[in-house]
């Protein structure tokens, strides 16, 4: 997916957020929201959000020395997801609604979801597009399966979605994470926690979303190879709508009118699709 004009407001705002975050000075806080908008003049409408939020976040990286910038809020997300009551979760179903839930924990999102409030609201809501009986059709037959990780805080529920499916399926899982720190994606250091039940693998990708341009030989074998493919979270979908050729499932909550303009639906509705 390419950028539209509300995507150059919104990564000002994830700039102005990190700002915030870090407590910068005001002079200092200058420097980053102009950087910004430098890289925001010098690329054109057919790039994708997650290829801009790579240079901006290098960016911000450069300019204030600290290559994590967003660390503390995956600490206190991490936490947060951790302290989750999961115990009503009791079908692959209400797993999958749950890991869509997670996907509320995001940075870089225009509006802010409440976790606990999302879950009470959500949980009983009906997806906007399901495509779960056909992913859970695939998995009866499926040896391999490819997991595409977002944000820090979100993978925890990813975890119990792989554990329930592993519990019903023999199948082998492949957790995929960012190759670098970018705004709150989950890295290898954030996904040791999955380690019981998935193989790690580090993409080598520096975007907030899978980009296969800047994927790793070993993580793209493995991508088209899979019997199935499940990239959780917006900026999976924005890197790879549109842009392979293999059938992947997405499951996201729709935070923007972008992608809500884009695929159909509104804003705050949860999407299971395959495409």
């Amino acid at each position: 997916m390419h950028i539209k004009p509300d995507c150059i407001t919104c990564i000002m705002n994830q700039t102005l957020k990190v700002c915030k975050l870090l407590e910068l000075d005001d002079t200092t806080g200058k420097k980053l929201l102009d950087s910004t908008a430098e890289i925001l003049i010098q690329h054109d409408l057919t790039h994708t959000p997650p290829q801009i939020a790579k240079e901006t976040y290098g960016k911000i990286a450069e300019l204030t020395g600290n290559t994590d910038p967003v660390a503390k809020a995956k600490a206190h997300a991490t936490q947060l997801a951790l302290k989750v009551d999961t115990s009503f979760v009791k079908t692959l179903h209400d797993a999958v609604k749950f890991a869509v839930i997670g996907n509320v924990i995001d940075f870089g999102a225009q509006k802010q979801l409440d976790l606990d409030e999302t879950i009470q609201s959500h949980f009983h809501h009906r997806f906007g597009i399901d495509d779960f009986k056909t992913f859970e059709k695939e998995l009866k037959t499926a040896k391999t399966l490819v997991y595409i990780g977002d944000n820090t805080g979100e993978h925890v529920f990813d975890k119990l979605l792989i554990e329930t499916i592993k519990k019903q399926y023999d199948i082998e899982v492949y957790y995929f994470v960012r190759g670098t720190p970018i705004i709150n994606d989950v890295t290898v250091k954030e996904a040791e926690i999955l380690q019981t039940c998935a193989t790690i693998v580090d993409t080598g990708v520096p975007t907030p979303g899978y980009d296969l341009g800047y994927a790793n030989a070993a993580s793209k074998a493995l991508f088209e190879k899979a019997d199935v493919v499940l990239a959780k979270g917006m900026g999976n979908y924005e890197s790879l709508y549109d842009e392979t050729d293999r059938k992947v499932y997405y499951l996201f909550i729709i935070k923007c009118n972008v992608v809500s303009e884009a695929i159909g639906e509104a804003e705050g509705e949860l999407i299971f699709t395959r495409h």
